[in-house]
């Protein structure tokens, strides 16, 4: 494949395994560039997988996701089905090609661009996001589980394991995740298909302004699977709501009402989901061969959040809710 400007070294033995079973993209004479910087710090995108846009002679171009060997428990096997459910659904671009290294979507090319947290701190787009999620649950179990607090215990166990420098107070954020699973668990919920990431980069966005027609498309399904679907609203409204009436907007939105419990579901939902992407910070800034990239430092950022949540004097009343 020839590359268009300069491009990590590493990649060309990846680029071309993938091309030596393709001969329909190399008769179309491709060219890539990168499409998305690796970063984690003050968010985290293109860690997982390295993220090239690959355009051709004829044809359009494809979004191209080359997956990492360190970061494998970071994409689960049901990765390329989400994305395909979500393309059906009409809100996630079209899946061309995957198998167990790389996923090529169809791209996303400008006015299209990553949403930011200040773009869903308006309501309207936080509505739509909202929207989009619910199109998602209301779409039938995928068939295979996501479960957050699974995913805690295993990060916990691989800190562990590696000797990673937890910060001082972990360990009571783990204990009290432990009390969460056990009121959500026993309130009970319906499991349905849930993209399980609230990340504002992971909601692509085309200006009304520029198209003509407001439009959006939810990506990366990297952790995508069966959920509780409370987790994915207070996953997104963790990241994107800093006060509580603009939580409750959102959950009535959702919802039709926003009763306590539902409010209360959120709030510890979207601490889970700090402490599951704090303990991933914290690993992969061991485990992670790649220097360079701030896991640590957005690690220690989300336990902080979750420390400031579940530390809350409502926390109790949240979980005796539940």
């Amino acid at each position: 494949m020839n590359a268009d400007g300069p491009a990590p070294t590493a990649l060309d033995p990846r680029v071309a395994a993938l091309l030596a079973g393709r001969q329909d993209w190399r008769a179309r004479r491709p060219a890539r560039t990168v499409a998305v910087a690796p970063l984690a710090s003050p968010t985290h995108r293109a860690t997982a997988s390295d993220c090239l846009r690959v355009s051709f002679e004829t044809g359009p171009a494809l979004f191209l996701k080359l997956r990492h060997p360190d970061m494998a428990t970071d994409i689960l096997p049901q990765a390329g089905t989400a994305a395909r459910r979500a393309a059906d659904l009409g809100i996630g671009p079209d899946v061309v090609f995957e198998d167990e290294a790389a996923l090529a979507l169809a791209d996303l090319p400008a006015p299209w661009r990553e949403a930011r947290v200040g773009d869903l701190q308006d309501p309207g787009l936080l509505g739509r996001v909202l929207d989009a999620k619910k199109r998602l649950h209301a779409s039938g179990p995928l068939g295979a589980r996501f479960c957050p607090f699974a995913r805690i215990a295993a990060l916990a166990a691989e800190a562990r394991a590696a000797g990673a420098p937890l910060p001082d107070g972990t360990e009571r954020l783990l204990a009290t995740t432990d009390l969460v699973r056990e009121a959500v668990h026993a309130a009970g919920f319906d499991l349905a298909f849930c993209h399980n990431d609230g990340i504002a980069s992971n909601v692509m966005i085309r200006e009304a302004q520029e198209c003509g027609a407001a439009d959006l498309r939810l990506v990366d399904f990297d952790l995508a699977g069966d959920n509780d679907p409370w987790f994915d609203v207070g996953a997104l409204l963790n990241e994107a709501c800093l006060f509580e009436d603009q939580r409750r907007a959102a959950i009535e939105h959702y919802a039709g009402n926003c009763p306590e419990h539902l409010y209360g579901r959120c709030r510890l939902y979207g601490a889970v989901d700090d402490v599951m992407w704090g303990l991933w910070g914290v690993v992969r800034a061991v485990t992670s061969a790649r220097t360079g990239i701030e896991f640590y430092k957005y690690g220690t950022w989300r336990l902080l959040h979750a420390r400031t949540t579940l530390g809350a004097r409502e926390c109790e009343a949240w979980l005796r809710r539940l």
